[in-house]
C-alpha cells in the first residue's frame, strides 16, 4: 500500500471536505492548494496547514506533481482542470459534481482517464448514505418486486441537485442504463448557478432498463428540498432517506434498516491498491450527465430522447445564445454571485 501526495484546486467551501479526506488518512500528505482568489487561498491553506500555495493551478501541477488532485472549483471548469491534472501525471483525480455544463467535456475527460490509467471519480457522495444503501439492498433482493418507480421533488437546479439525484437513483436501482427521457424546463429570468446558465424549473420522466421509472421535479415549489423518498413496486414500498430505509409490504412496516459503507476516500485508496473500481468512477457518472443533457434536449426540442445521446454542446446554452429561449431581467445567481461575476468578466457567459 503506497503513500501519496495530494493537492486541491479551488479552495472554497466544498474543499474543506476534501481536505478532511487527506487529513484523516495516514497515507496521504496534502501539500499544495491553488485558487485564483489569493485571499481565499491563504485563509484555506492557513487553516489546513498547507505549505505550497499557487494562484496558477498549472504551475502547481508542473512544480508539485501531486499523486492525487481534488477539483473543487465551479461547474464550468471541472473537466478542464481534471484533464490538466491527468496530463500532469496525477494518479487519481476527484472532481466535484456536476461533471460540467455539457457532455463533450465529460466524454473527453473519461476518455483521457482511460488512456492515462488515472483513477477518476466524481463527488456523488450520497452513494455512501446508509439509508440509500439499505434501499439498494432491499431492491436487489426483490423486496417490493419489479419494476419500481420513484418521484423526487427538490430544489437547487438540474446541474446542481439533479446530478446528485439522478446519479444516486441509478446507484440504488443497480446502475441500469437509461432507455428514454421526456423533459420540460422553464427559464424566463436570467438565472445562473455558480456562473452556469440555469433554468428556473424542471420536470422530467426518466425510464431505465427493466421498466423502472424516475420522475424528477426541481424548483417547482419555493423552498422544497425533500430528503424523504419512496420506491413503489408491485409488492410494496420502500420509504427511505439518507439515514435509513423502511420496507412496507403485506406484513406491514418492517424495522428501519441502515447499512454503513467504507468511506468515499477509503474506497478510492482501495481501488488504487488493486481493489474493485470505486462506486463513483467517472465512467459511470457519465450516464447521469447524459441524462441531464437529454432532459434539456427533450425540453427544448419537444422530443422523447433515447440513447445513444452524444451531443457535445449544452442544449440549454445553445438555446439561450441563439435567442430561442429569451428571458428578462438582470442576471442573478442562486449559489455564487462571485462565480457569475467571474464568468461574465472572462466572457464565459453573456449577460
Amino acid at each position: 500500500m503506497g503513500e501519496y501526495t495530494a493537492a486541491i484546486i479551488g479552495t472554497g467551501g466544498i474543499a474543506r471536505r476534501h481536505a478532511g479526506y487527506y487529513r484523516d488518512s495516514h497515507r496521504v500528505k496534502l501539500q499544495a492548494g491553488a485558487d485564483i482568489n489569493a485571499e481565499r487561498l491563504k485563509e484555506f491553506c492557513d487553516a489546513h496547514e498547507i505549505e505550497h500555495r499557487y494562484t496558477d493551478h498549472q504551475q502547481m501541477l508542473d512544480e508539485m506533481r501531486p499523486d492525487i488532485v481534488s477539483v473543487c472549483t465551479w461547474n464550468r471548469t471541472h473537466m478542464r482542470l481534471s484533464m490538466d491534472a491527468m496530463e500532469a501525471g496525477a494518479q487519481a483525480v476527484i472532481s466535484e459534481k456536476p461533471m460540467g455544463e455539457d457532455l463533450g467535456g465529460p466524454m473527453d475527460a473519461v476518455a483521457l482517464a482511460a488512456k492515462t490509467g488515472c483513477y477518476f471519480v466524481i463527488g456523488h457522495q450520497t452513494r455512501f448514505s446508509p439509508g440509500h444503501n439499505a434501499a439498494k439492498k432491499l431492491l436487489s433482493e426483490g423486496a417490493i418486486g419489479s419494476p419500481v418507480s420513484v418521484a423526487i421533488r427538490s430544489g437547487g437546479a438540474l446541474l446542481n441537485m439533479g446530478s446528485h439525484l439522478v446519479d444516486n437513483m441509478r446507484w440504488i436501482l443497480g446502475e441500469p442504463d437509461w432507455e428514454f427521457v421526456v423533459g420540460w424546463i422553464q427559464r424566463e429570468t436570467n438565472r445562473f448557478e455558480r456562473g452556469s446558465y440555469c433554468e428556473e424549473m424542471t420536470h422530467a420522466l426518466i425510464r431505465f432498463e427493466g421498466g423502472h421509472e424516475m420522475t424528477l421535479s426541481l424548483d417547482m415549489e419555493d423552498g422544497v428540498k425533500n430528503q424523504d423518498h419512496q420506491f413503489i413496486g408491485p409488492d410494496g414500498a420502500i420509504n427511505f432517506n439518507r439515514q435509513q430505509a423502511v420496507l412496507l409490504d403485506e406484513e406491514g412496516f418492517h424495522p428501519p434498516m441502515a447499512i454503513e459503507q467504507p468511506g468515499y476516500f477509503d474506497e478510492l485508496l482501495a481501488w488504487m491498491d488493486g481493489g474493485p473500481a470505486h462506486r463513483n468512477e467517472a465512467s459511470g457518472a457519465l450516464q447521469a450527465q447524459q441524462i441531464l443533457m437529454a432532459i434539456y434536449e427533450s425540453a427544448l426540442n419537444h422530443l422523447r430522447v433515447e440513447p445513444p445521446f452524444e451531443k457535445r454542446e449544452s442544449p440549454l446554452e445553445e438555446a439561450i445564445l441563439s435567442g430561442e429561449l429569451p428571458c428578462e431581467g438582470e442576471p442573478h445567481d442562486i449559489r455564487s454571485d462571485e462565480a457569475l461575476e467571474y464568468a461574465i468578466e472572462t466572457g464565459q457567459v453573456q449577460e
